[in-house]
């Protein structure tokens, strides 16, 4: 059974202690949920590089945070939205640090970039 979704969330996950900006993803899911998801593969040992990092932030009482990149519609390619945001921050030397992203949905707030040092595993999609 396929899920119905609304919209698709391009994100970030920001480090709280440095502000730099560590992973892009997507999710149709809740914000807080998808963080959620992140931090349960980080304990349960997963040994891709986000979540390494997120585990030295819980070794310290920390977790990312999570902030909207982008909002899309269903009907839109995520895959190309999540590709594209991934090659934009890549390419910092399109954005002046610090950076204040401004918000992107009701919930969201603005966030403070000082840096990129992305660890994705893959380029999106």
């Amino acid at each position: 059974m396929s899920v119905k979704v609304g919209r698709y969330l391009i994100y970030g996950l920001v480090d709280p202690i440095d502000r730099g900006l560590r992973y892009i993803g997507k999710t149709h899911k809740r914000r807080e949920w998808r963080l959620d998801e992140h931090i349960k593969h980080a304990v349960e040992n997963d040994q891709r590089p986000v979540y390494h990092w997120i585990r030295s932030l819980l070794s310290r009482n920390e977790q990312p945070e999570i902030f909207i990149l982008k909002k899309i519609s269903a009907d839109s390619d995520w895959r190309l939205a999540e590709k594209e945001a991934i090659l934009f921050w890549k390419q910092n030397n399109l954005v002046q640090f610090p950076y204040r992203h401004p918000p992107q949905t009701k919930k969201s707030k603005e966030i403070l970039i000082k840096y990129v040092d992305l660890l994705n595993a893959t380029n999106g999609g």
